[in-house]
């Protein structure tokens, strides 16, 4: 079946995550619809609302209002639940394309997320929460063969507790994601992939968020992630810190350092945000990395990230993207840049397709390497 007709027909189940360029629709804290107040995991009921009456479209919306619509965004519709109980369901798949136009078989599926996430709100005004959601991880495909090593297809994504303490800082205990720059949907992206903050790179720590209407500060403290084994769990501290330099502009940086028997892991980014115009945005980072083994010479190398999207209309988007990444700045190694365009729709509130082509180049003197590359990509999710 050609690409384009595979891509269209498309109908598996993305991912509700972290949007900070939603900044440019004057969202700035991602505490206004997430209960992990740095983003990523499920969305409080403000956040459901907010999705369903202004960002996604209105497709077979049956000409509801944007109140009756933002009613309607629950689980089961206008149907009320409990309100100590908040269950939701996500599931992404994945189709990609390298090096188009090519033959079908080098098409791949891949089942990116199938999750089951529950909120338990303890008291009404949701000063102690506990949140968990557990997923499916697809099998590497190097540990597709006979006799390959076995790992685990079911995991927990996250379960911890939130509580408010006082009325500005809130506490966070259990196993998330570690805190460090922007947190985008992209969890592929160099500044995730390449840092140890991908999609299944959670830790079992301790998280102080501390927020003000125009800074905000946290600390995260984490002590590996206890599923692996001992000797690898990647143990440490980071911080980040965000400003308002004006309505819908915030600048920040972060710091990370984590370490293990065999190295030790240091990042620095610093990072920006801005909205502009209903629904534009602009948001980028850039830092350094070393990564440095307890035996042997330190890597020290650098990334950046960045991404400009504009809305055209209600729940369309156009986006381009731009990443560097060089892993180490000592001697003859590559310099490695992505560049990619595409576009988001969520036709209404729990769907969500996107679809981006992306250019990898490599800039080196070595003639055996593979210097530029195509990727085609589409995502479809549902998170209900």
């Amino acid at each position: 079946m050609p690409l384009i007709l595979i891509l269209v027909l498309l109908s598996l189940p993305q991912l509700a995550s972290a949007y900070p360029q939603f900044i440019g629709y004057k969202y700035a804290s991602c505490l206004t619809c997430h209960f992990n107040g740095h983003g990523n995991g499920p969305l409080n009921d403000y956040g459901r609302a907010l999705w369903a009456a202004e960002i996604a479209g209105k497709a077979f919306a049956s000409g509801k209002s944007d109140e009756e619509l933002g009613e309607a965004s629950g689980l089961f519709g206008s149907r009320k639940l409990p309100w100590w109980l908040r269950p939701g369901f996500k599931a992404r798949e994945l189709v990609y394309q390298p090096n188009p136009p090519s033959s079908g078989a080098n098409t791949r599926y891949i089942t990116m997320q199938a999750d089951a996430n529950l909120a338990l709100i303890f008291n009404r005004d949701q000063k102690y929460i506990f949140v968990g959601s557990i997923g499916y991880v697809p099998k590497p495909q190097r540990l597709q063969s006979p006799g390959a090593q076995t790992v685990p297809e079911w995991i927990s994504r996250e379960h911890y507790f939130r509580m408010l303490s006082g009325e500005n800082l809130w506490l966070y205990f259990g196993f998330l994601d570690k805190v460090y720059g922007i947190r985008h949907v992209n969890h592929t992206a160099y500044s995730r992939q390449k840092l140890g903050l991908a999609q299944n790179d959670q830790s079992h720590g301790v998280v102080a968020h501390y927020i003000q209407p125009t800074w905000e500060f946290t600390i995260n403290a984490f002590g590996g992630n206890f599923y692996q084994d001992a000797d690898v769990r990647q143990m440490g501290a980071s911080f980040t810190y965000e400003h308002e330099v004006k309505e819908a502009f915030r600048v920040g940086s972060s710091l990370l350092y984590s370490t293990n028997k065999y190295v030790g892991n240091a990042r620095l980014g610093v990072f920006g945000r801005y909205g502009f115009g209903y629904g534009a945005a602009v948001i980028g980072e850039v830092g350094l990395l070393q990564d440095k083994p307890k035996s042997g010479e330190a890597k020290n190398g650098y990334y950046l990230y960045s991404e400009a999207t504009q809305r055209i209309v209600r729940g369309f988007h156009v986006f381009m993207a731009a990443q560097i990444f060089k892993d180490r700045m000592q001697g003859n190694r590559p310099d490695n840049l992505r560049t990619g365009a595409g576009f988001i729709v969520w036709p209404r509130q729990r769907f969500e397709w996107r679809f981006e082509l992306e250019n990898g180049r490599q800039f080196t003197d070595n003639t055996e390497v593979q210097k530029e590359s195509w990727l085609v990509l589409s995502q479809l999710h549902i998170a209900l």
